[in-house]
């Protein structure tokens, strides 16, 4: 009986070994193709949070420089000063070269933030990998009517 069951767990262990000899390395290249996948992919989402942090700090400061520019007695210095101070504050280094441009006329007031979100990769690696941020806020001029 013995020499039955030699013979019969015979055959399954030269295939298990056989097996194990093909696998050799199959981690090793998994993890060399999926690593820069999921680097990337961190490095995407991460990129994607930068931009919306400057977005939404050029938004803010644009709506809070709209607000100063268009009320009574309100100018286009004091608009774009407090929008460069608040982009300032709120994104300074989330904004790469913002700049500001404010329009005030009898009826209209215009605040637009223009700018790049902070990269990741530098520009002088990959030309053209840094985000663009472009905010323009629009409300009517208050004025005083008799």
């Amino acid at each position: 009986m013995s020499s039955k069951a030699g013979s019969s767990s015979s055959p399954p262990t030269t295939g298990r070994r056989r097996s194990r000899r093909d696998d050799r390395g199959s981690a090793a290249v998994e993890f060399a193709l999926g690593a820069p996948l999921l680097m990337l992919l961190v490095a995407l989402l991460v990129q994607l949070g930068l931009w919306a942090v400057g977005d939404y700090a050029a938004r803010a400061a644009a709506n809070h420089a709209l607000q100063t520019t268009r009320v009574v007695g309100g100018t286009e210095a004091a608009g774009r000063d407090d929008a460069t101070t608040l982009l300032a504050q709120y994104g300074g280094d989330f904004i790469v070269d913002p700049t500001v441009t404010v329009t005030r006329t009898a009826t209209v007031t215009t605040v637009t933030i223009r700018g790049h979100a902070r990269a990741i990769i530098p520009a002088s690696l990959i030309p053209g990998v840094q985000p663009v941020v472009t905010i323009t806020v629009q409300g009517p001029t208050e004025r005083v009517t008799p």
